[in-house]
């Protein structure tokens, strides 16, 4: 993978050097998309990603675009807009070099194909991801409120989880919704907006916790009453290396 930046009207493209086609602005446009016929789908709510049958752009090609959307009650005031705080620090350029990093090493997360971010006024800016869309998956939440995650799973997440930590990759929102199981059993993690790469510390404790926190939300969301020790102990025991992310 080789990192490419380019100039456009208000803003800037970054981009994969090493696609067989130039990134071009369209690209991030789901009319663009729509007018080709190539956008399939919607995912992760709201209209935030959207799925496109990218044949046209690199044959074969299925990507997933990403409008960066804010969330809670904020998001009525400024739905898409961020502050500016220089082109490094725009979440469509930071997410897109440390996903390049992580699938670059190894670690099961989206391959990242193109960013792009536009200014708005001197204040603000306007961004989005591309990445490679995932073999046909579910989310962990999914299956969890369905109670249906098969019992290899649990120590794969683990394992995964580890080796996210151990390269250093901080999630700062690792919910059960961000870890994607393939019906071949692998582990993917996505949506990496605002992570970091740091040094062992706390933070992977704090993660581990709010992965918890999720699955228990989703577990009473299911109609149990609480997270099952014995799903929780399973992923652990992946994490501390008894876990395979191969599939059996």
């Amino acid at each position: 993978m080789k990192e490419a930046c380019r100039a456009i009207d208000g803003g800037a493209m970054l981009y994969d050097a090493e696609l067989p086609a130039a990134a071009q602005p369209g690209w991030f446009e789901p009319a663009w998309w729509r007018a080709r016929g190539a956008l399939t789908g919607e995912a992760g709510g709201r209209g935030t990603a959207l799925l496109l049958d990218a044949g046209e752009a690199v044959p074969g090609a299925q990507w997933v675009l990403r409008r960066f959307r804010r969330g809670g009650l904020i998001r009525r005031l400024i739905d898409r807009h961020y502050l500016w705080l220089g082109e490094a620090r725009t979440r469509g350029f930071a997410e897109w070099r440390l996903l390049a990093q992580l699938y670059e090493a190894g670690l099961p997360v989206p391959r990242p194909v193109a960013a792009r971010y536009r200014r708005c006024g001197g204040l603000f800016y306007v961004a989005e991801l591309i990445t490679a869309r995932l073999p046909e998956n579910r989310t962990l939440r999914e299956l969890y409120t369905d109670d249906d995650v098969p019992p290899d799973v649990w120590p794969r997440v683990g394992a995964v989880l580890r080796r996210m930590h151990e390269a250093g990759a901080c999630h700062t929102d690792l919910n059960a919704g961000n870890l994607l199981v393939t019906g071949e059993g692998e582990v993917f993690i996505v949506d990496f907006d605002q992570g970091s790469l740091r040094r062992p510390g706390r933070w992977q404790a704090g993660n581990l916790a709010r992965l918890r926190r999720s699955l228990r939300k989703t577990a009473v969301q299911g109609g149990r009453d609480a997270l099952a020790p014995e799903h929780w102990a399973a992923l652990l025991r992946g994490y501390h290396g008894d876990g395979d992310q191969s599939p059996a």
